[in-house]
């Protein structure tokens, strides 16, 4: 009885989806997706053909690949439609590109390409005595702290970073505390961190710097999001990993609830990370799945024990 339910929920399931036997995932939703600063709006040309360095960190392709090879994605060849989308108080820009004919452009180019996850810990010292107390407030600021939060959402809707601050209480006043205190954090610190310092430039302008790699923003207000964000990928990426493409099998139980096998195929099918998955056996004794992606072993068991699994080879 189980498995003539099961059987006919699956036919009505890949119907539903547009699914082959191969179970590739849908076209109709196959799409890459990369917000922008509402504000820039009015420049929404500029901010697609400008999408070409996000694209390929989405990926975490090498730009220097890239560079080598003399290409170029032409972001606007891609490009499907955008739409406003509000995050809690925030609008954002949604951009909408044809993740298959992006995907076809790197296989087409021998281009290795590859979906990563990171987490980056950014500490933040600021200088709030510099002016006699011109710049006290900083932290607490609502526009330095709705400057935080839009580059944490921004980072975790692009590219999958998740942005952690940490607010420091002494500012290194000097280029030796500097280096002292970036010392100290990497002794500290395994995983990935960032160091950004806040400070006036004169009476007008604000100073931005990340010591790691000696950049330095300099602006008449709270706008270093994007700056920071660009420190975070590079924080992340990691251009020289070797990216090979798997298959594995992944077992769950076959006493599951319809509701959680339309679960389970509706993330597989929408997840960027699974390439493609097939059903190879539905029985009794188990429901057995086999997919293929650019995750080594330990993530992809990760993901799949997410969804319930209870075996990934």
């Amino acid at each position: 009885m189980f498995l003539k339910k099961l059987q006919k929920f699956i036919a009505i399931i890949l119907t539903f989806l547009s699914f082959s036997f191969n179970l590739n995932a849908q076209i109709s939703d196959n799409f890459l997706l990369l917000y922008e600063s509402y504000e820039k709006l009015n420049n929404i040309e500029q901010v697609i053909q400008k999408s070409e360095k996000r694209i390929y960190r989405k990926y975490g392709v090498s730009e220097t690949l890239i560079l080598d090879k003399n290409l170029k994605i032409q972001p606007t060849e891609h490009f499907i439609g955008y739409q406003i989308k509000k995050f809690n108080d925030l609008r954002l820009i949604e951009l909408k590109f044809n993740k298959d004919s992006i995907e076809d452009f790197f296989v087409n180019n021998s281009v290795p390409f590859f979906s990563f996850k990171g987490k980056t810990r950014v500490y933040i010292a600021a200088n709030d005595s510099f002016f006699n107390d011109s710049n006290v407030f900083i932290v607490d600021n609502k526009d330095f702290q709705n400057e935080l939060a839009n580059a944490k959402l921004l980072s975790e809707l692009n590219q999958n970073i998740e942005l952690e601050f940490q607010y420091l209480e002494e500012f290194p006043e000097t280029g030796y505390k500097v280096e002292e205190l970036l010392l100290q954090i990497q002794q500290a610190e395994k995983n990935n961190w960032l160091l950004m310092l806040v400070d006036r430039f004169d009476l007008k302008n604000w100073s931005f710097s990340f010591p790691k790699t000696s950049s330095v923003l300099i602006n008449n207000n709270f706008n270093f999001s994007t700056t920071l964000l660009n420190e975070a990928i590079n924080e992340v990426v990691e251009v020289d990993s070797e990216i090979i493409k798997r298959t594995f099998t992944a077992s769950f139980e076959p006493n599951l609830d319809i509701e959680d096998i339309e679960l389970i195929f509706n993330k597989l099918s929408e997840s960027t990370d699974i390439l493609n998955f097939r059903i190879l056996k539905a029985s009794e004794e188990a429901i057995e799945l086999e997919y293929e992606s650019y995750l080594n072993l330990e993530d992809a068991a990760e993901f799949l024990a997410s969804l319930g699994a209870v075996k990934n080879i």
